[in-house]
C-alpha cells in the first residue's frame, strides 16, 4: 500500500492533489455521470474538449480518461481537483471550463438538473461569478461558444 502511495508522490501532482489535465478530465467525466445515464454524445464531448485543450493524441487521451476515471472512483469530494484548478486557472481559464462543462452536459441534447446542480456547485467551488455561469450556459445552449 506505501508503495502505491510514494509512487503517486511526483513532480505532477498528487493522489489528493491531480495534475492539471486529470483535475480537468475528472470534473468533465463527472459532468458527463450526473444524469446517472452513459452517454455516448456526452463521452464524445468529454474526449473533444480534453483533445481540444491539451492537443493529445488517441493514445494520450486514452491514458488521460483512464487515469482520471480511476481518480474520480477514487476520490471521496471535488477537493483534490478543484483545489489544483484553483490554483492553476485564470479567471478566464475557469470560464472556459465552465462552458466545456455546459458543453458535455448539453452533448445529449438535454440539461438534466443533476447536471445543472453539479454545474452550480463547481461553478460556486472554482470562484466562477455567476454572470460568468449563466453567460457560459447561454452561449452553449444558443449554440455559440462562451
Amino acid at each position: 500500500m506505501w508503495k502505491r502511495w510514494l509512487s503517486r508522490l511526483d513532480a505532477t501532482g498528487t493522489e489528493a492533489h491531480p495534475p492539471r489535465d486529470v483535475a480537468v478530465a475528472v470534473l468533465l467525466l463527472e459532468c458527463a455521470r450526473a444524469d446517472f445515464e452513459n452517454q455516448p454524445a456526452e463521452l464524445e464531448a468529454v474526449r473533444r474538449a480534453l483533445r481540444d485543450q491539451f492537443g493529445l493524441t488517441d493514445q494520450a487521451l486514452d491514458k488521460l480518461v483512464g487515469d482520471a476515471t480511476v481518480s474520480a472512483r477514487e476520490a471521496v469530494s471535488f477537493h483534490g481537483p478543484v483545489s489544483r484548478l484553483n490554483a492553476e486557472l485564470s479567471p478566464d481559464e475557469k470560464s472556459e471550463l465552465m462552458a466545456w462543462l455546459w458543453r458535455v452536459a448539453v452533448a445529449d441534447g438535454r440539461i438534466d438538473p443533476q447536471e445543472e446542480g453539479l454545474l452550480r456547485k463547481l461553478a460556486d467551488l472554482l470562484y466562477i461569478p455567476h454572470a460568468d455561469y449563466l453567460r457560459a450556459k447561454l452561449a452553449v445552449i444558443d449554440g455559440g461558444s462562451a
